[in-house]
């Protein structure tokens, strides 16, 4: 598992690399006057690194909008953790736009119920409609632990750009609920060539992913980043299945 992990990782990361690159160069380029911009550019990254995965069988969306992921736990756990790493790399390359970013706002714990019960309330009913088990495989709860650490932790890097930056930069020229409503949009349309081309499920993905950047940016708004990484990695847990056979 380990072993057939590495090199998923491996080619993983050779495919990322020349793409990667050359938004390092571009946001090099870009003055530190021009926050919005690097915020965009950071974005368009991360896009890049999320959709990649689409074509290395790392994981798939079918019609229903289940997302099966690879029956790896230690790619799911590895590329969970990684994405904290960047979090703590963004922190500490980009301190001007880390200052944007608001982790808690009222009741921290209260917050993260919150957080918790819209995820729920946009996974629950989509597993429902899905009507389908859990697809079992030896170590299933392996697995879930794994695709745990991803949910979490990749949504938390995603959160950190969209309702960290983005929605922050936002909130110091237009007022919170239109900071929130722009970050939403934003999000979905960052879906629309996963939804128009890679996947070409349409507009079932870019409704999905408006919902689901409605939620988390009108739960950031009220209760911080955290809150919306708990709506954000809830829901995608809830919908996520193993993909059997593309370890």
């Amino acid at each position: 598992m380990i072993a057939e992990g590495w090199g998923v990782l491996l080619d993983y990361v050779t495919y990322l690399l020349p793409g990667l690159g050359l938004f390092g160069v571009w946001l090099g380029l870009t003055p530190k006057s021009l926050p919005g911009l690097r915020i965009l550019i950071l974005m368009l990254a991360f896009v890049l690194m999320r959709d990649a995965m689409t074509p290395l069988h790392m994981w798939s969306l079918d019609e229903h909008l289940q997302i099966g992921f690879l029956d790896n736990p230690f790619v799911l756990a590895t590329l969970g953790v990684a994405s904290l790493a960047l979090v703590v790399l963004i922190a500490r390359l980009f301190p001007e736009l880390w200052q944007l970013v608001i982790f808690f706002k009222g009741n921290r714990w209260g917050g993260l119920a919150v957080g918790i019960i819209a995820g729920c309330a946009i996974g629950l009913p989509l597993r429902l409609y899905q009507d389908s088990e859990a697809i079992l495989i030896p170590d299933y709860r392996t697995w879930l632990f794994g695709m745990a650490v991803l949910a979490y932790g990749a949504n938390a890097l995603e959160e950190v750009l969209f309702r960290g930056f983005l929605q922050g930069y936002l909130e110091q020229h237009v007022s919170a609920l239109r900071a929130a409503l722009i970050s939403a949009t934003a999000f979905s349309a960052c879906h629309g060539f996963l939804a128009l081309s890679v996947t070409q499920l349409g507009w079932p993905v870019l409704l999905f992913t408006l919902i689901e950047g409605l939620a988390c940016g009108l739960v950031r708004m009220r209760y911080g980043v955290v809150a919306s990484t708990a709506t954000h990695g809830t829901a995608i847990l809830l919908i996520a299945v193993p993909m059997v056979g593309h370890s």
